[in-house]
């Protein structure tokens, strides 16, 4: 018999799971850390993501030897098995954490000869943001950063926290590796250069502390900014 004194629980789902599909292989989702503790992070969704459909905080474990350090602000990939505890914050099992912004992302530079004798214009100063601690610069020219099948001004992407200056300089170094472009290290403390079709950049190491960057036309040289 059923005793009328009994209060009735209803069934609770303690996690969200793929579909057969999604088993199949993991998913992942961009994010930024806006918190960071030694076992783990705790990361907001971007705007758009499937899971945040889910949950707009996410907490990601970070392993009991865990020697990573992720800082508040830090844009992330991360990839996970595909069940979400639904929790709050909600968790997810991940398989891999990568400090990035998103999948690809285009530079693209207009040559423009200057009107006047400078060549040379800053247009992010250290000072700006605690992300970098050099400034950057372009030469004879303007640049622009597709991300998502939108173009922006990169100072505004930078300041914006949709792409950093490290993942632009990642992608550089990986193109030299894979022969896309050519490049070569100066004889000063370690600058480098990598040359595009249309453009070059300039990542400053000098033995006196210059750590500057620097994104001009294809002929561009470090004797001309530096």
């Amino acid at each position: 018999y059923i005793d009328e004194n009994v209060k009735r629980y209803e069934s609770i789902n303690i996690c969200s799971y793929p579909s057969d599909a999604e088993q199949e292989s993991n998913l992942s989702f961009y994010g930024k850390v806006i918190e960071a503790h030694q076992k783990y992070i705790l990361v907001e969704p971007n705007e758009g993501e499937e899971i945040r459909k889910s949950a707009d905080k996410i907490e990601i474990g970070l392993g009991e030897n865990n020697d990573a350090i992720y800082k508040v602000g830090t844009n992330v990939k991360i990839t996970y098995t595909g069940y979400i505890m639904e929790t709050y914050p909600a968790k997810v099992e991940a398989t891999n954490i990568e400090i990035k912004s998103v999948d690809k992302f285009e530079i693209r530079f207009y040559d423009k000869h200057p009107q006047n004798e400078t060549k040379v214009h800053k247009i992010l100063d250290k000072s700006e943001t605690e992300k970098y601690d050099y400034n950057i610069y372009i030469y004879e020219g303007a640049v622009n950063i597709l991300i998502n099948g939108e173009e922006i001004s990169l100072r505004d992407a930078l300041l914006n926290n949709k792409i950093t200056m490290d993942e632009i300089i990642a992608k550089a170094n990986q193109d030299l590796k894979d022969k896309k472009i050519s490049g070569y290290m100066y004889r000063d403390g370690g600058s480098m250069i990598y040359n595009y079709d249309n453009y070059s950049i300039i990542k400053c190491h000098t033995l006196d502390g210059n750590r500057d960057v620097y994104i001009g036309i294809k002929e561009m040289t470090i004797n001309n900014v530096i």
